[in-house]
């Protein structure tokens, strides 16, 4: 009687709060972008995880002025459908998927509203799960990117 009482509170606790149920995401949610050039940031972003390819996108939600620098409304170096679109809710990443490692990131697509390149990228996030240094090389040029991600 008391065991078929318990798994009910239990069952009911689970309906009232599914996120508690729920495996934590660290990558979900939303994140400052830091350029390491400068050590300024330079975006927020919004991470997503697709439930059925497990793959990691982002949306920019906020584009900020670096010091010394014009504040860019749109992609006016990207190519392609995103040559000109607004730069607030581009989807500036795609393709992020977690490796064997869970802290390990890899095949990620960064699009830099700054330059229009498009970098591939990999990440590492760290043991409290609140930053990520991210790394791309351009596929169109020599460029090489380097980033910090601070989850807020």
């Amino acid at each position: 009687m008391m065991r078929n009482f318990l798994g009910a509170i239990a069952l009911y606790l689970g309906f009232i709060f599914p996120a508690q149920a729920m495996p934590f995401d660290p990558l979900i949610g939303t994140w400052k972008v830091i350029d390491d050039h400068k050590g300024h940031y330079v975006a927020e972003i919004v991470i997503r995880k697709n439930s059925k390819t497990s793959e990691y996108s982002a949306v920019i939600t906020r584009n900020l002025l670096s010091v010394g620098t014009i504040q860019l409304e749109v992609c006016s170096k990207c190519q392609g459908n995103l040559k000109n679109q607004p730069i607030k809710g581009m989807q500036a990443l795609e393709g992020l998927v977690a490796n064997s490692n869970p802290k390990q990131f890899s095949q990620g697509q960064w699009i830099n509203p700054k330059d229009g390149y498009v970098y591939k990228i990999d990440a590492q996030l760290n043991a409290a799960n609140n930053q990520m240094k991210v790394y791309g090389k351009a596929k169109s040029a020599n460029a090489i990117s380097t980033m910090t991600w601070k989850k807020l």
